[in-house]
């Protein structure tokens, strides 16, 4: 069993250039898995770190998968410790790295059922344009005030393994 935070996006670039311009942005080195270049993998901050096309999914409330072009995913397994309590903090990080160097917005997802956070740009008041999380109703201008909100939309389960 494993989880998985998934963040959709669109981008302008085709599969291979948005790849590149990730690597780019991040310092990662995704790269076609098994030579197929639709599925694009690499090994980040010890965990599963995946990019392709949203394809095959079917919106569902306010999971709104079908308005994607891209996705990212992190995945750990349930007992990779080493790799679970940074699960989060790092696909934040990653969140607001592709928004500043790549001006990308998009939907924070949990195991592709719960909406963790919904991105989008606003004029955030003493701070000008900025990447504002619609779920929370909160700007992600401080790191460590963000992170807090968007654990508190993960599930039980989650939590308490971190609280350990």
């Amino acid at each position: 069993m494993s989880y998985t935070l998934g963040y959709f996006f669109n981008y302008p670039q085709d599969l291979a250039q948005t790849a590149k311009d990730i690597n780019e942005c991040l310092g990662c080195s995704l790269s076609p898995y098994l030579g197929d270049t639709n599925d694009w993998f690499d090994i980040f901050l010890s965990m599963e770190f995946s990019f392709s096309e949203v394809e095959d999914f079917e919106n569902e409330g306010e999971l709104d998968f079908e308005n994607f072009r891209y996705e990212i995913n992190f995945r750990t397994a349930v007992g990779a410790a080493s790799a679970r309590p940074i699960q989060l903090p790092a696909i934040a990080a990653v969140v607001y790295a592709l928004y500043r160097r790549l001006g990308i917005t998009g939907i924070l997802v949990f195991d592709l059922q719960i909406l963790i956070a919904r991105y989008e740009e606003r004029d955030i008041p003493d701070w000008g344009k900025g990447l504002y999380d619609v779920v929370s109703d909160n700007p992600f201008v401080g790191f460590g005030a963000h992170l807090r909100l968007l654990e508190q939309r993960m599930p039980d389960s989650w939590r308490m393994y971190i609280d350990r």
